[in-house]
């Protein structure tokens, strides 16, 4: 830098210099005067450079001590040095701050992770001790009921791992939704309707209001059936005996609209902040029913995550003691959009390595 303001401040001395000797003669005396002129120019620019880089040098320092503490330290903010400096550090410790909350998601997914993965691992390595031990002598019904828990349990660090997969996938910014096709929204709602009137209880109206004419979108047939049955089930679930589930489907502005409105008992303002959470569980107000099997609290954080790949969303209304609803806006497909599905039909289906299909089996439900 010294050398760099040294050269800056001798290039105009010596143009002007040029420029007279080409008028008054050049003479060799003159050169003489530059020795001096440089000496105190170089002294000069390296004591500004010093006080110029003096900022820098101490963020520099700051942060290379920065990289062997704690994370959670912060770089020290002195109002009175260089505004450049200054927002620098700022600038800084918003990005420390970013990589603290992301590294805080990350510990907290993992040990929400490892805690719902020991579960049914714990009661698979239960129940196969108990058959090692009795071996032949084990009473029959006990037998029926240990097999019957072994076989629930890998059913359900099955959907763990496939929802985990799901959801890491996204993460990496690799595609979820394995093709694309108009369908029409009546058709998905209608095997949603299908499936949770096999298994809801009696007790529970189930009621599905769906237009005559069609909706349609651009869209992944099975992974919006997963995301219904999701928000469906979790509706059933949060419902009394005797409550009602409503779906209704409409278009409006472009957009297919689809509403699951229940009369359970809501959710509270602080729960509706983090219902999508990965791992997030309303445990005081929703029933964890046999019936359904225990949920891993990533059903809708799924849902969401299918629903932006779909360029959608999902909003939440509810009110303590009366109910929720849950709306969901997906763009209704455009003749652009039908080109794009006809290519797709004439080339062969690939689905995406991990790509996760959906059925009609009960095991598809998910709560959160």
């Amino acid at each position: 830098m010294m050398l760099f303001m040294t050269i800056s401040s001798i290039l105009p001395i010596v143009i002007c210099h040029v420029v007279v000797s080409t008028i008054n003669g050049f003479k060799f005396v003159d050169l003489l005067w530059y020795i001096p002129l440089l000496v105190i120019l170089a002294i000069l620019n390296w004591f500004l450079s010093g006080i110029v880089l003096a900022p820098l040098a101490d963020l520099l320092s700051s942060t290379t001590k920065l990289a062997a503490m704690d994370i959670r330290q912060r770089l020290d903010i002195d109002p009175y040095e260089p505004e450049e400096t200054l927002e620098l550090r700022k600038s800084f410790n918003r990005l420390l701050n970013r990589l603290e909350e992301s590294l805080n998601i990350q510990c907290q997914f993992v040990a929400d992770a490892s805690h719902e993965l020991r579960t049914p691992l714990t009661s698979i390595q239960g129940y196969t001790k108990l058959l090692q031990r009795r071996g032949g002598t084990i009473d029959k019904q006990l037998l029926i009921e240990a097999l019957q828990t072994i076989s629930d349990e890998s059913g359900r660090l099955i959907r763990l791992v496939s929802d985990l997969l799901q959801l890491a996938r996204a993460d990496a910014g690799q595609a979820i939704i394995a093709q694309r096709e108009i369908i029409d929204m009546r058709d998905v709602l209608k095997t949603v309707e299908d499936t949770v009137t096999m298994i809801a209880p009696e007790q529970i109206d189930i009621q599905f209001i769906m237009p005559t004419h069609p909706v349609l979108v651009l869209a992944d047939s099975d992974k919006l059936k997963q995301v219904f049955l999701n928000i469906t089930n979790n509706a059933i679930k949060a419902t009394q005996s005797g409550g009602k589930v409503t779906v209704t489907l409409r278009s409006s502005n472009q957009q297919a609209i689809v509403r699951v409105i229940d009369t359970g008992i809501g959710i509270a303002p602080a729960d509706q902040q983090r219902i999508f959470d990965r791992f997030y569980r309303v445990e005081r107000s929703r029933t964890r029913s046999r019936l359904y099997g225990g949920g891993t609290g990533l059903g809708l954080a799924i849902a969401l995550t299918i629903l932006k790949a779909h360029g959608g969303k999902i909003e939440l209304e509810s009110e303590l003691n009366k109910g929720s609803t849950f709306t969901v806006r997906l763009p209704v497909a455009t003749l652009e959009d039908d080109n794009i599905s006809e290519s797709a039909s004439n080339e062969p289906a690939v689905i995406a390595e991990g790509a996760i299909a959906t059925s009609n089996n009960v095991n598809v439900l998910q709560d959160n």
